[in-house]
């Protein structure tokens, strides 16, 4: 089944909704449609619309950017498999996970105090601040974005439509 990207008033990425969701927001004219898929339709009792591949919402609303529950898969997600203080691409084996501020120093579990780090790296800061090992992180770790949070398929997939490359990299 076709899904349709759904976009705040400002373009920002959503959610992903099914046909029976995308159906009620334009009947109630919440939305508007951006982009359709090509010779796509969705049709019920009483008519048929074109099926809509993005759709933005026509009022704006505060997004609540932290939502995401942190957890060990969502930051190899967001990290991509790096170590984030030398770069080496790891295998699921290889990686560990460091707390930029130390659990010892009252660092805790979040997507902003944690990053992935290869076995060298993590002991060699072992219990350490930054500043006191002189390492330097590659970036500055993030909450992740929307696509990490809902991939759905990639741009070689046969439900993938190119109009969400707009919006989403992958």
């Amino acid at each position: 089944m076709k899904k349709t990207l759904l976009l705040s008033a400002s373009f920002e990425v959503l959610s992903f909704v099914d046909e029976k969701k995308a159906i009620k927001l334009l009947i109630k004219d919440k939305v508007e449609a951006i982009y359709h898929w090509e010779d796509e339709y969705i049709t019920w009792g009483s008519g048929s619309i074109k099926h809509p591949s993005v759709l933005r919402l026509k009022t704006l609303f505060k997004r609540n950017f932290f939502n995401a529950a942190f957890s060990r898969k969502a930051l190899i997600k967001r990290d991509d498999s790096k170590c984030q203080y030398c770069g080496t691409k790891l295998s699921a084996s290889q990686i560990t996970i460091d707390h930029i501020k130390p659990r010892v120093l009252g660092g805790g579990n979040s997507f902003t105090n944690c990053v992935v780090s290869c076995h060298y790296c993590n002991s060699k800061k072992g219990d350490k601040s930054l500043e006191q090992t002189g390492m330097r992180l590659l970036k500055k770790p993030t909450h992740p974005s929307f696509a990490d949070r809902h991939y759905v398929a990639g741009p070689d997939e046969q439900y993938w439509n190119g109009d969400w490359d707009i919006f989403l990299s992958y």
